[in-house]
């Protein structure tokens, strides 16, 4: 079994190495939040793991908590396959 510690390291190398999947509806949500990318980065880096679930189609599906650029809480929810696939990024405050 993985440790969390691994999960991070290898979320972040595909997020650097540009080998994510944001869906459109996560973008438009981002944007509308004002996340941006660098945001999620921030969060790979510096949050930490506050969930771990297997997902309807049996891919675990990890969520961090951490900050964004103006120091707000934020949440990432994201599973790894091949890529770096970003569920959702929400501000703490909101209900997901």
């Amino acid at each position: 079994m993985e440790q969390l510690e691994d999960i991070r390291r290898k979320a972040l190398e595909l997020f650097e190495r540009k080998k994510y999947t944001l869906r459109k509806h996560t973008m438009g949500r981002m944007s509308q939040r004002g996340i941006y990318l660098n945001d999620i980065k921030l969060v790979l880096l510096h949050g930490s793991f506050y969930n771990k679930e297997v997902d309807s189609f049996g891919d675990i599906r990890y969520a961090m908590r951490g900050w964004d650029h103006n120091r707000e809480d934020i949440r990432v929810v994201f599973v790894i396959k091949e890529n770096l696939i970003i569920i959702t990024v929400i501000r703490e405050e909101e209900n997901v």
